[in-house]
């Protein structure tokens, strides 16, 4: 008996990999996983407990609970201008489960998807899973930013859909309103699914502003728009996000949802109810790992890495061949191994030459990481 080929060819995240590595290394410092350190805010856990006591925890209603639906819509409108109705929401275990059920449901055997690198390696895994192939457009020659002129090239007859995630994941890079409307203009002639992955939206930093491409009326309907409260509201463990799209299209996916798993948790759900009720603005967390993320870029500039500057989420992503010329996972494994700091090598995203770190560990825990980093970055240079 064998399991699936495709399964069987896939193996655990790099990411991951590296972070189990990390956990058998004695005072080892793990900048590998977006998991946030700040806690979840106080009136998210109170309330929460305080309605699992006093209620019976059922299955949720199909497609979500009615009350967060509309929290989520109404938040997208005060928030960012985008009208979506209740209706048109689907509340999901997590946006992870929010992106399989989306391109689990729009896929077919031999459908392209366009996925702008870097980009985060959930995407290919999922894309090989479901039997599409992954056509990639890399942006690191031209300041990670996506051009008109690099998505009409990708784009084949056999292209289903687009993925695009801002702030990104790794580089924290963010599209303006005008670069995001001339991509909005080339995907509307071509009537593809627009995946757009926007789970730290709610992290940009100072003077920076997040514009979602469903706020172009020109592709709204063609938008599957997806984020979660895991990284705005520290609730990774919470697992509950959503997708929000049109309703003929949320129709067929609440099907794909229902039978993977049945409903999201309860209580969860109630949990992101109250998130965006009462707690919805996360701009003191944004502050701060902006503050992180300013650090490390300081340490590293100095260090000889060329260090791309975030504009939100909290990585950063920086170039390394002033330092040395190995392979992305061998130089991350060195480091791993010679300083007890685990970073993510620029492999996972699909991208050379890189590294990413995680800026969600305190300040002075950051600092140590870069102090040893240096340390050893100045013995490998004399």
């Amino acid at each position: 008996m064998e399991v699936n080929q495709r399964v069987r060819e896939m193996e655990v995240s790099i990411i991951r990999q590296i972070a189990q590595k990390c956990a058998k290394i004695p005072d080892s410092i793990n900048l590998t996983i977006g998991e946030p350190d700040i806690k979840t805010p106080e009136i998210i856990t109170q309330k929460t407990a305080k309605y699992m006591m006093e209620n019976q925890l059922s299955y949720a209603p199909l497609g979500g609970v009615p009350e967060l639906r509309q929290e989520i819509a109404s938040f997208y409108k005060k928030k960012y201008n985008i009208d979506y109705s209740a209706d048109e929401v689907l509340v999901t275990v997590g946006s992870t489960e929010a992106l399989s059920t989306t391109l689990k449901g729009i896929l077919t055997e031999g459908d392209e998807v366009v996925v702008v690198l870097p980009a985060f390696s959930l995407y290919e895994a999922l894309l090989k899973m479901y039997g599409a192939k992954a056509v990639f457009i890399d942006t690191s020659k031209n300041n990670f930013k996506l051009t008109p002129e690099m998505l009409e090239e990708a784009i084949t007859d056999k292209t289903k859909a687009v993925i695009l995630n801002y702030p990104t994941n790794p580089t924290g890079v963010i599209l303006s309103k005008e670069e995001t409307e001339k991509i909005a203009a080339v995907l509307e002639k071509k009537k593809l699914f627009i995946i757009s992955d926007e789970i730290y939206s709610e992290l940009v930093f100072s003077g920076e502003e997040f514009y979602s491409i469903a706020r172009c009326k020109n592709v709204k309907d063609q938008v599957i728009v997806i984020n979660g409260f895991s990284k705005s509201h520290s609730m990774t463990g919470w697992r509950v996000g959503y997708l929000m799209t049109h309703a003929k299209f949320r129709k067929e996916l609440i099907k794909v949802s229902q039978y993977t798993v049945t409903s999201p948790s309860t209580l969860s759900q109630i949990g992101g109810m109250i998130a965006l009720r009462d707690a919805s603005d996360v701009s003191s967390i944004a502050a701060e790992y902006e503050e992180r993320a300013k650090l490390i870029c300081s340490r590293l500039d100095a260090m000889g890495f060329d260090v791309v500057m975030p504009k939100g989420a909290f990585y950063v992503y920086a170039g390394y061949s002033k330092i040395s010329s190995k392979d992305s996972l061998d130089f991350a494994l060195e480091i791993l191994e010679k300083t007890g700091v685990a970073l993510v090598p620029g492999k996972a995203f699909s991208t050379e030459g890189y590294i990413r770190i995680a800026c969600t560990k305190e300040k002075e825990l950051l600092k140590k990481a870069m102090d040893r980093m240096e340390s050893y970055i100045k013995e490998i240079n004399l």
